[in-house]
């Protein structure tokens, strides 16, 4: 767990959702990923604040029903089970704004919020209410919101995903930038396990591992091997790390970070 203290940086948490009205039907982006570590996690964290950045108002939910992460990377002092919680008070009609907010966490940085849902306690025994109760609640931000960040689960036979394949939503695929994921995703061209609308997004791309020209060697890839025409890539950044270390986005740690640029231009895609 990071080793974030609230004093070093106190304008990044603030208590509670807000009592914003917002558009109705707020756009769903599920970030999704053919394997762990490709790091759907940070690039739904970033993607969200960028999204805001434009003045939309995002949330940020952590759905992965196996290893939820957003809020160690966040530094977040306490594990909120706030998505099962949210997802019982509905069925019990008892989720209203002031719920919500007990139940959400104000992120901001430089002047920029996200309101973010905690998925830590999803799976195991929440499988039903999964399966009967994430659907509704979902619907029920999309009323709040202009945009729903989803960190989803890999398993395709998740109830997180089994659930979200009858919603409306844009999937984003992450995929590390090197030759072995790559050649994973090659093999998994026709396996349909992406909506065909999916944007590709290889992250952490690096010349070290793919050699000269690796954008230009990643595109003919892409053409010649699999479903996907084109992609967003989002470059190899020290930021990253120094993101990572300090439990906070990268738009906190440096604003002219090459990573940081192409996540926006991905959000500008996506608005």
């Amino acid at each position: 767990m990071s080793q974030f203290q609230l004093g070093e940086a106190p304008a990044l948490f603030e208590a509670g959702a807000g009592a914003a009205v917002a558009k109705p039907g707020a756009r769903i982006i599920a970030v999704r990923a053919l394997t762990g570590s490709a790091g759907r996690s940070v690039v739904a964290a970033n993607l969200a604040f960028e999204l805001a950045s434009s003045g939309s108002r995002v949330c940020l939910i952590d759905l992965d029903d196996n290893w939820p992460s957003l809020h160690r990377y966040f530094g977040l002092p306490k594990q909120q089970a706030a998505v099962l919680a949210a997802m019982r008070l509905l069925s019990q009609d008892k989720l209203d704004s002031n719920a919500l907010e007990d139940l959400s966490v104000r992120l901001v940085a430089k002047g920029v919020g996200v309101d973010f849902l905690s998925g830590f306690g999803l799976g195991g025994d929440s499988a039903e209410m999964v399966a009967t109760q994430l659907v509704p609640l979902l619907q029920a931000l999309q009323q709040r919101f202009d945009f729903l960040v989803l960190d989803t689960p890999i398993s395709r036979r998740s109830e997180v995903n089994l659930a979200l394949a009858s919603l409306e939503r844009r999937d984003i695929v992450v995929v590390l930038a090197d030759p072995i994921n790559l050649g994973r995703l090659v093999d998994a061209r026709n396996s349909n396990q992406f909506d065909a609308e999916a944007l590709l997004v290889l992250n952490r791309l690096r010349a070290s591992v793919l050699g000269a020209r690796p954008e230009w060697q990643i595109q003919q890839l892409l053409r010649d091997n699999s479903n996907f025409r084109q992609a967003a890539v989002i470059p190899e950044d020290p930021a990253f790390d120094e993101a990572m270390l300090r439990g906070l986005p990268l738009r906190q740690v440096s604003a002219k970070a090459k990573a940081l640029q192409a996540i926006a231009e991905l959000a500008g895609r996506l608005a």
